[in-house]
């Protein structure tokens, strides 16, 4: 790879990452309590079953979510994980602050340093979702 490709811009985020929520109302306050996630869609049935959702994440993508045990093959998503990547080691900082008190996480990496250069850290939902966030954007 030559240097000039690494200076390039990275592309448009177009990958979303689906997650399945039990409780949707308590993954939605992790998302944007916690993690710092902003909803922009949220369709409910009349049943209250959450059809469809999207969170945006400040520094670009996001993650379509829904509730878990709905009909279908996206009802019955298990536990995924999902690697979120903020642009400056102050919005992991601040998402660590406010996850590792709280009481809807388990922490699963504390907030560290790695060799290649992210600051991160990572958690699991109450449904067994693993989050981890991070400065390394990939190369």
């Amino acid at each position: 790879m030559s240097t000039d490709e690494n200076t390039l811009p990275a592309p448009a985020p177009s990958v979303w990452p689906s997650v399945g929520f039990t409780d949707v109302d308590a993954g939605v306050r992790v998302l944007t309590e916690v993690l710092g996630f902003v909803v922009t869609a949220l369709y409910r049935d009349d049943d209250g079953t959450v059809a469809h959702a999207e969170a945006r994440w400040p520094d670009g993508g996001g993650v379509m979510f829904g509730s878990r045990g709905k009909p279908g093959d996206w009802g019955a998503l298990g536990p995924t994980g999902v690697y979120v990547v903020a642009a400056e080691a102050a919005t992991v900082d601040a998402a660590w602050a406010r996850a590792r008190g709280d009481a809807d996480l388990e922490v699963t990496e504390a907030l560290h340093d790695t060799d290649y250069g992210s600051h991160t850290f990572g958690v699991r939902d109450r449904d067994g979702n693993l989050w981890s966030v991070g400065t390394y954007r990939g190369v």
